[in-house]
């Protein structure tokens, strides 16, 4: 059985960045498409980018644990790789309220099992840690 959203929009209350039919969505500014409450105005029809394409972690991962959907820890996990190298690792950007431990402590453990480059942020201050190439690609991506 594959996970649903069901009334989890923390990827469109303004979290993240992206465009939906010209309405553009970013931290402090939620999709204009999502109602107030916990749906999305335009799901059946809903732009291919960045919408239908977008998948967080806990959806796409069964390896992550039920009680890390997103709308129950305020976080949001996202895979993604860096264009020019095709490094891959998870982001774990706060959503709502500040990283709780045990939600860091599980994301922490959970990469070094399975050797996973990570980066998260407390607070908006960014952290990470993984493989030399990957450690080399963020110093290089802060120092832009």
């Amino acid at each position: 059985m594959s996970r649903q959203c069901g009334n989890c929009t923390k990827c469109c209350d303004g979290w993240l960045t992206g465009v939906a039919y010209d309405k553009p969505f970013f931290p402090g500014r939620p999709c204009h498409f999502v109602a107030s409450g916990d749906k999305c105005t335009i799901y059946a029809k809903r732009p291919q980018n960045p919408c239908v394409i977008y998948k967080c972690e806990w959806l796409a991962n069964p390896d992550i644990p039920e009680w890390v959907k997103p709308n129950e820890i305020n976080t949001i996990i996202t895979r993604r790789k860096f264009e020019d190298s095709g490094i891959e690792y998870l982001d774990m950007s706060e959503a709502g309220e500040k990283l709780r431990a045990e939600v860091l402590s599980w994301f922490i453990m959970y990469a070094m099992e399975k050797g996973l480059n990570v980066r998260w942020q407390i607070n908006g201050g960014a952290n990470w840690f993984g493989s030399q190439e990957f450690l080399d690609a963020m110093k290089k991506e802060v120092t832009k």
